[in-house]
């Protein structure tokens, strides 16, 4: 005779398998999700806009995307005025290209970028030239991109060029007496927007018959620029003693007076950016090291 306590435990196993079949015919429509920790990374990139003197600066923005096509439309929505990406300008910058200007197309073919944009951007004609430079020079900031071309409502237009590259230069500065041993540098100067560092690059046409890479130190470590918010943290006495080029890789060697100050073994960040910038522009290396009594920095 069973007793009444296993009755009772029969009877309460007969209950719950009861209850789990009708859960597995009947699931819940409820889930749970464990918490947790997304990380947001935020990319920046560099563009060119109009700083608060009129000079074409170079400063850096966030951006949504890395991949090249995405990154082209981001950063060129930021150079037009009052566009989507009008919260994105740095203050004291701004952007050049006209208002309710539209870019209907971009195509990137190995190192060549082809933008069109609508008639809009015709309208700038007080400064055609700055815009461009802000448009060539940003979209030659893209990995590999080095030729750039305009259209306008997807057909060449008289109003640009064929083609651009960063040999249009950019705040060109005509500084010769002659024809004869005419050289183009870029020269990169430091500003500053509310403690935000940034730069103005310069291409300027001499008379000189020294290589570019002397010129680019003697030029900035010049004690008087010809134009006086135009500032470089190079001191003075800083001499370049030598060099090595190979293979897009630059050595460049100093005398201490490049250090910030002699119980200070630092190079300034300013003055790296500066010279590494100018020569990357002027003369296309693509690393560059300083070298101070034989010592990497």
């Amino acid at each position: 005779m069973i007793k009444k306590s296993s009755m009772n435990r029969i009877l309460k196993m007969t209950m719950l398998l009861f209850v789990l079949f009708l859960l597995y015919l009947f699931p819940s429509k409820k889930t749970y999700k464990l918490n947790t920790i997304e990380t947001i990374t935020t990319n920046y990139h560099d563009i060119f806009l109009l700083d608060k003197n009129g000079y074409v600066a170079k400063t850096k923005i966030s951006v949504k995307s890395i991949e090249k096509e995405k990154l082209a439309k981001d950063l060129l929505d930021s150079l037009i005025i009052n566009g989507v990406n009008k919260n994105k300008i740095p203050e004291s910058f701004k952007a050049i290209i006209p208002e309710k200007t539209t870019i209907n197309s971009i195509k990137i073919n190995n190192n060549h970028i082809e933008v069109s944009f609508s008639n809009q951007i015709l309208k700038e004609t007080v400064n055609k030239e700055r815009m461009i430079e802000c448009i060539t020079y940003t979209l030659t900031s893209i990995s590999n991109i080095k030729y750039v071309n305009i259209l306008v409502e997807n057909e060449y237009n008289e109003f640009f060029d064929k083609e651009y590259t960063r040999d249009i230069g950019i705040n060109k500065i005509l500084d010769i007496d002659s024809l004869k041993d005419v050289t183009k540098i870029t020269l990169y100067y430091n500003s500053n927007s509310n403690g935000t560092p940034y730069y103005i690059p310069v291409t300027k046409y001499i008379n000189s018959k020294d290589d570019k890479v002397n010129i680019i130190i003697d030029e900035l470590s010049s004690k008087s620029s010809y134009e006086t918010n135009l500032i470089s943290y190079l001191n003075y006495d800083t001499k370049l003693m030598s060099y090595t080029l190979e293979d897009g890789e630059i050595n460049l060697y100093f005398n201490n007076c490049i250090l910030n100050s002699k119980d200070d073994n630092k190079i300034l960040e300013e003055v790296i950016y500066s010279i590494s910038y100018s020569l990357e522009d002027s003369i296309e290396v693509s690393n560059v090291h300083f070298y101070v009594n034989n010592k990497e920095f």
